[in-house]
């Protein structure tokens, strides 16, 4: 059980909910007339004397694998303030209390499993198993301290050891042939004789794949049920398990699927036109040999598309069927009948739809690079056609290449179909130089992608500034300080190399204060090194920028670098 207790105080410590002064608990053996006389009588005159009905999920007894069947009781049903006293046990169809349960134990699944649901919580009488005198079904009724009664919150078949003697009147079942008729008994172990013994009044479910038919075993355990298959089943089974709680039993009979032969039409064959990304309709029929040799439709089977899009559709009573795969592309849509295990119709000759035009394609035109500045400031210009009518607007992508045929988007924009645009974007930092710049308009659900034919150069070459240092650390007032670095410019050859004899500006913002104060300038070395020393004066920040580019050039500026002053 994929399961835990519900922990107090104390660690690993259950949560035991026992009803103070209600109705003493019968002993682990809950015989008829365990209950008390009283509440015997008042339950036989009037089941729901000084009783407010409440609402609630229900009760049942589960037998565990240990053989043991316990009341359980879903949360719900002492929730709102209705907290928990106690479940009556009594024979289904009478007021005759055979058991109380009142002990319970609080548990929580949060994990599911075959038998549950994911994030069920539930009370379990753990202390207090039922041994029942008689078997059969009974039903439960749910009481809260408050006074509220949950009549007939479940009702479980308590039988021990049942067993199921089944037969079916049809061992293989096909489109013609998808009903039979199942008879059996069904016994259990007497829990006061030890004799196995007749199920009496047990209700049954017969399930044929996905049919299902319920009914109830007679005096002497006998049942007689007629069950039919859907006839689109991926497997077939025959079972007979009882209804009532949580005793899991199940009875078995032989069933296999009679394949027939399947027939496939198209009638979707002219060369078809779709829009980009929506589904276009590949329409036909889907026939079957039946059983007696004629021709019949295929209700209720799989149909599949492959090629160019996938597709999988159900056809309807009369065999047709309406594919919609999603195409993108012109080129062949083949349809078929997969010929998956479980099938009931299989066979049948591929069947090839064509799609010969996609529409609302689009195609990036007239894109150029129109304006550069220093500053790393790029306006581009184009127009993306779009083939088809739409009020929607185009989006586009600016993007820059790192290495060849590594892209990365820039900026975003939304522009006009059909339109020539202008948008403006900035250089990206120098860790990322970019070897040129494309426009790319990546569509949407129902609109085509499609990437520009031209690759842009940047006409400015990128520079930066690297190797910052600033010392000493501290320093004393009225001593000299020096703030250096180096100047590199981008070339597509050989990468950053030393820019030499360009003028650099130096900058200081005090502690505490916004706006930097130029200091003084330098030129950059052979080896594009920049150097400078001050007067130290206050403690705060330097930085070096390259402002003064000329038209083959960018800006930029190094990183800050803190010097305190002490004394």
């Amino acid at each position: 059980m994929n399961s835990f207790k519900r922990a107090m105080t104390a660690v690993g410590t259950a949560v035991v909910i026992a009803a103070v002064g209600a109705l003493a608990a019968p002993a682990a053996h809950a015989a008829p007339g365990s209950a008390p006389a009283a509440r015997q009588a008042a339950l036989t005159s009037d089941p729901e004397t000084k009783s407010v009905p409440v609402a609630g999920k229900g009760a049942t007894i589960r037998q565990h694998a240990n053989g043991r069947f316990l009341v359980e009781v879903d949360h719900e049903d002492s929730s709102a303030n209705q907290t928990l006293a106690r479940v009556e046990v009594r024979r289904a169809g009478t007021d005759k209390v055979v058991a109380v349960v009142d002990r319970f134990t609080s548990y929580y699944d949060n994990r599911g499993t075959s038998e549950r649901w994911d994030d069920r919580s539930w009370y379990q009488g753990d202390d207090q198993p039922l041994v029942l005198d008689e078997m059969g079904d009974y039903e439960l009724d749910v009481y809260t301290r408050s006074g509220g009664i949950h009549r007939s919150a479940g009702r479980s078949t308590y039988a021990e050891a049942a067993r199921f003697e089944v037969k079916s009147s049809r061992q293989e079942f096909s489109l013609d042939a998808l009903d039979t008729q199942v008879t059996g008994t069904v016994t259990a172990v007497h829990p006061r004789t030890g004799e196995r013994l007749p199920l009496t009044g047990a209700r049954l479910r017969a399930g044929l794949g996905e049919g299902r038919t319920d009914g109830v075993s007679d005096a002497q355990g006998r049942f007689s049920l007629s069950v039919a298959a859907l006839g689109n089943e991926t497997a077939l089974y025959l079972t007979v398990r009882l209804v009532s709680g949580h005793t899991e039993v199940t009875g078995t009979a032989p069933a296999k699927i009679r394949v027939q032969k399947a027939i496939l039409t198209l009638t979707s064959t002219a060369p078809l036109t779709a829009r980009y990304g929506t589904g276009v309709p590949v329409l036909g029929k889907l026939s079957r040999l039946a059983d007696d040799g004629t021709v019949k439709p295929a209700a209720g089977q799989r149909v599949a598309a492959g090629g160019i899009a996938r597709a999988e559709a159900t056809t309807g009573p009369d065999g047709t069927y309406t594919l919609l795969p999603r195409v993108v592309t012109t080129g062949s849509v083949h349809v078929y009948v997969p010929s998956n295990i479980g099938n009931w119709v299989v066979g049948g000759d591929t069947r090839t739809a064509t799609v010969a035009k996609i529409t609302h394609t689009t195609k990036v035109v007239e894109e150029k690079l129109i304006a550069t500045d220093k500053y790393g400031g790029l306006t581009f210009s184009g127009k993306v056609l779009v083939d088809g009518i739409t009020s929607q607007q185009a989006p586009i992508q600016i993007q820059f290449q790192i290495a060849p045929g590594k892209w990365v988007t820039r900026q975003s924009f939304t522009v006009p179909y059909n339109k020539t645009f202008t948008v403006k974007v900035t250089t990206p930092s120098s860790k990322y130089p970019s070897d040129g710049w494309r426009v790319y308009t990546p569509g949407t659900s129902n609109i085509g992608p499609s990437t520009g034919a031209k690759v842009l150069r940047q006409t400015r070459a990128q520079t930066q500034i690297t190797g910052e240092r600033f010392g000493p650390r501290p320093v004393v007032k009225g001593q000299q300080l020096y703030v250096a670095a180096v100047l590199d410019q981008y070339t597509p050859t050989e990468g950053f190399v030393p820019y030499a004899g360009q003028k650099v500006r130096y900058y200081f913002r005090p502690d505490g204060a916004t706006v930097w104060k130029e200091m003084g300038t330098s030129v950059s070395g052979a080896n594009g090194a920049v150097s400078k020393k001050f007067t130290a004066q206050a403690s705060g920040y330097w930085r070096i920028r390259f402002v003064d580019a000329d038209a083959a050039h960018l800006v930029s500026t190094g990183l800050e670098g803190r010097i305190a002053v002490t004394g």
